[in-house]
């Protein structure tokens, strides 16, 4: 049952029913910039690093978790970038090749 859900959940993050090229072209706009704002959370993660070690002070726990789930989070937005962008790369390229085609006619 939870493995059901699992890939219902990682179809619908994936677009995998979806054949409109504006929506696809939206959802990956925005995924791409939640991509860009987990390189700025990593790089403000990277910053307080610095910070901690150079005042000689120690983070809590919570600092580490929330390290952990931000990769987890980047992991998850890279995996649907590429996955997505795979899948609807063919209706890129044909769009392209056809409208190559009419100019060169």
């Amino acid at each position: 049952m939870l493995g059901k859900i699992a890939n219902l959940c990682w179809e619908g993050l994936t677009l995998k029913h979806v054949s409109h090229k504006k929506i696809v072209i939206s959802y990956l706009l925005f995924v791409f910039t939640a991509f860009l704002f987990e390189l700025f959370l990593f790089l403000l993660y990277g910053v307080s690093c610095f910070i901690f070690y150079d005042y000689g002070q120690s983070p809590n726990f919570v600092f580490y978790l929330c390290g952990a789930i931000l990769i987890l989070i980047k992991i998850l937005t890279v995996s649907m970038l590429k996955t997505t962008i795979s899948r609807y790369k063919d209706v890129f390229l044909k769009e392209r090749f056809q409208t190559a085609k009419i100019r060169g006619s």
